[in-house]
């Protein structure tokens, strides 16, 4: 596939040559090239990322994604846009015109650099456990909204803020098992008991990441950044 689009890429580019003037010409082959290599590679994607960082002012979020395609207001007030690239779907919160939060969604086929993360490059690929530092976890089981999150104070910049892990059930659904575990943490917090040490424990050792972020503010702004079912739904319709 890679091989016929090098090929189509090529000999357009050599018709566009052929017919048209020399400013026109090359500003066909700059767009056909980056439609060829958004096509084949990460690297469009993972560009507009490596531009999104916390403290980063809050324009640079629309001046590489355009406008949100979704926004939503937290119970506390905090509004929650959306952006989306054929990649990953970004949910971000800024404060002061500055980002301070965001988690990113990447498609089952987008491998994200994820090295400045408390999982390094290995984040998405192994279980929670093979990360150190929890600071804090969150957890639901629902129907509208099924997932684990943690924040963790290692990381390539975490003296300056945290490193953020998590799975969502958006596109795939958890096995008995796996729910049972997640459930079985989320009755104990409803019912105020503070020793859930081995329901976390064992979460962590069966369960992967399936989005990850970075935050200046606490897990409960970040529960309500988590993509719903139906919000995933809406958003990739």
């Amino acid at each position: 596939m890679k091989e016929q689009w090098g090929r189509i890429v090529a000999i357009v580019s050599l018709v566009a040559i052929a017919l048209g003037g020399f400013n026109d010409t090359m500003d066909a082959v700059d767009k056909i090239y980056d439609f060829s290599l958004s096509q084949l590679t990460d690297i469009p994607s993972q560009n507009k990322l490596d531009k999104i960082y916390i403290r980063a002012s809050s324009n640079t979020l629309e001046e590489n994604f355009g406008a949100p395609i979704y926004i939503k207001k937290s119970y506390s007030g905090e509004v929650i846009q959306y952006y989306r690239d054929d990649r990953f779907i970004l949910s971000t919160i800024s404060k002061d015109d500055a980002i301070a939060a965001y988690l990113v969604f990447p498609s089952s086929s987008f491998n994200p650099e994820t090295s400045a993360s408390s999982g390094g490059d290995d984040l998405l690929s192994t279980p929670f456990e093979h990360q150190e530092g929890v600071s804090d976890i969150k957890a639901s089981v629902s129907r509208s909204v099924t997932y684990y999150i943690e924040e963790n104070s290692t990381g390539e910049f975490s003296n300056l803020y945290s490193s953020v892990a998590g799975y969502t059930e958006i596109d795939d659904i958890l096995d008995d098992k796996k729910r049972t575990l997640l459930s079985s943490l989320t009755d104990k917090q409803i019912l105020g008991d503070d020793d859930i040490s081995a329901e976390v424990s064992a979460i962590r050792k069966n369960l992967m990441p399936n989005f990850y972020g970075y935050s200046n503010l606490g897990l409960s702004s970040l529960e309500e950044a988590i993509l719903t079912k139906s919000e995933y739904a809406l958003i990739n319709k």
